[in-house]
């Protein structure tokens, strides 16, 4: 099975810049604002999200799934577990991201569909492939690894999957990373936790097994993958496809 191998690096260095960016924050923040004023400013608009909780959620929402249109915007989740705490940010993180693939994919299959096969030639032929001898668990796969929504959204679109199979292979999939997004978000400090105790508050063992279990989750799955092998049909097409009859027809 073929899983873009940027994907476990990807990984790797936004855990990376991750801490980096809390702690050059931290420092500058000391160093050059008045971490007195941020800290108002933080707990005024903590209070008006536990003073307005469905407009912030929907404000939120809303946010989300612009963003998540946006290639190249990855660790929103942080943002929104510390901002909404664990369970209002996987139900943003999930859904969200789940209706911004089905768009991408929608907008691929109905609209660009010649574009994408003509940019994507050589990957788009792997995942018919694939499609046909694994099915859904391949699409399953992919999503367990996080591969670039960049590339899988459209190319998907252009592919012989079922819209079914992508919605709800993309929504289960999705979970385990989104979890741990979330949990690490929710595991931040507060900018008043910052403010008492520096970057030291930062040294949470939770919130570290947290970041490491997120860089290495990919390259878990590709290696079961690659040690265990994937579990192919003997019928010419999977289910979880479409014949080519039936694509055009749509």
């Amino acid at each position: 099975m073929n899983i873009p191998r940027s994907t476990g690096k990807h990984k790797i260095i936004i855990v990376l810049i991750t801490v980096i960016l809390l702690i050059v924050l931290t420092w500058f923040v000391n160093s050059y604002f008045s971490l007195v004023d941020l800290v108002d400013q933080e707990q005024r608009f903590r209070t008006y999200i536990a003073l307005n909780p469905r407009r912030a959620f929907v404000v939120g929402f809303s946010l989300y799934m612009l963003l998540a249109l946006v290639p190249g915007t990855g660790g929103k989740a942080i943002i929104w577990g510390w901002l909404f705490g664990f369970w209002q940010a996987m139900f943003i993180v999930t859904v969200g991201l789940t209706l911004a693939a089905m768009i991408i994919f929608s907008i691929s299959r109905y609209l660009f569909q010649k574009s994408v096969e003509r940019r994507y030639t050589r990957f788009l032929s792997l995942m018919n492939k694939h499609l046909e001898r694994e099915g859904a668990f391949y699409l399953l796969t992919l999503r367990l690894a996080h591969a670039p929504f960049s590339i899988v959204n459209p190319v998907c679109g252009a592919s012989r999957v079922r819209t079914w199979t992508f919605f709800w292979t993309t929504a289960v999939g999705l979970i385990p990373a989104n979890a741990i997004w979330a949990y690490v978000g929710n595991r931040l400090p507060s900018l008043r936790e910052l403010a008492d105790h520096g970057a030291g508050s930062l040294i949470d063992p939770p919130l570290i097994g947290a970041l490491v279990a997120c860089a290495l989750m990919p390259l878990l799955i590709r290696w079961f993958i690659s040690h265990f092998g994937i579990p192919a049909t003997e019928t010419g097409v999977h289910d979880a496809t479409i014949h080519e009859s039936q694509e055009k027809s749509i």
